[in-house]
């Protein structure tokens, strides 16, 4: 037997804000992954973190077991500490990966539920993109599958303990956008700075719309910036104007490019 989960992580979020006077999010899921593999191939816990150990215990106790005999292996392509959503991912793909070893089918809402009790949570494994809040799980709406958008990814260095981070804003919307409009990703990264201050922000901002980016997005609670590029800019174009970015502004760092994606879970079994 052997069980494949593999869910995204993010580049920071397109909005974080408040909406009638709830925390909300909406999710920038990406192509970089975590995977969780489960086998009676291998033994051992391999690679799972303090916030991924809790997870086990906490699914095994929702599912009514008392023992784990199977070897689970976590593998990441996310950073920790810098608001990829990789927490989030990390505990999600293992309460997915342990259901399913006892044919348990176990949905996103019901995730969502067990991992916000563990911090507040990123639903990049909802399908699609989704406004939710973070703290209690509520889905707040969904909208259809993004465009071919390209993001070029810096970081700005250090970490975050976003599970001790005082979340606040100084963004608030007075109704959720009836389409995704990624536009106004910016003017939200720009309310964050009284938040989380990103030295040069605004001056990255606009040089890299002079280079043809439409929009850039922030990690409210972390260290990375999104530079966003629509279809008319080819891999090699985006990964051009990263270079020339970092070129100029050197105290971030290009990290590379991904796309955004539909978010969700992948799954495989053998």
């Amino acid at each position: 037997m052997k069980i494949t989960v593999k869910i995204p992580g993010s580049c920071g979020e397109l909005i974080q804000g408040e909406f009638n006077a709830e925390p909300f999010l909406i999710t920038c899921p990406i192509d970089l992954f975590t995977t969780v593999t489960i086998s009676d191939e291998f033994n051992g816990r391999i690679n799972l973190g303090v916030k991924s150990q809790k997870m086990l215990k906490m699914t095994l106790k929702y599912l009514g077991r008392d023992n784990f005999n199977f070897g689970i292996e976590l593998k990441s392509d996310l950073p920790h500490g810098k608001g990829m959503a990789s927490s989030s991912a990390d505990i999600a793909a293992v309460a997915k990966a342990v259901t399913l070893a006892f044919g348990v089918e176990l949905t996103a809402e019901e995730i969502l539920k067990l991992a916000v009790s563990i911090e507040p949570t990123d639903g990049i494994f909802f399908n699609g993109i989704v406004a939710m809040n973070p703290v209690n799980g509520k889905i707040l709406c969904r909208f259809n599958s993004p465009t071919n958008y390209k993001i070029a990814i810096f970081d700005f260095g250090g970490k975050i303990d976003t599970l001790n981070f005082k979340r606040q804003t100084n963004f608030y919307i007075s109704e959720l956008p009836a389409n995704l409009n990624i536009e106004m990703t910016t003017a939200s990264a720009l309310a964050n700075q009284k938040i989380l201050f990103k030295p040069q922000l605004e001056e990255i901002i606009n040089f890299s719309k002079l280079l043809g980016a439409i929009s850039v997005n922030v990690a409210h609670t972390g260290t990375v910036i999104g530079v966003f590029f629509d279809e008319s800019k080819s891999l090699t174009e985006v990964k051009k104007c990263a270079e020339i970015i970092a070129k100029k502004f050197q105290h971030i760092k290009f990290i590379k490019v991904a796309k955004l994606i539909d978010g969700g879970i992948i799954t495989t079994k053998n």
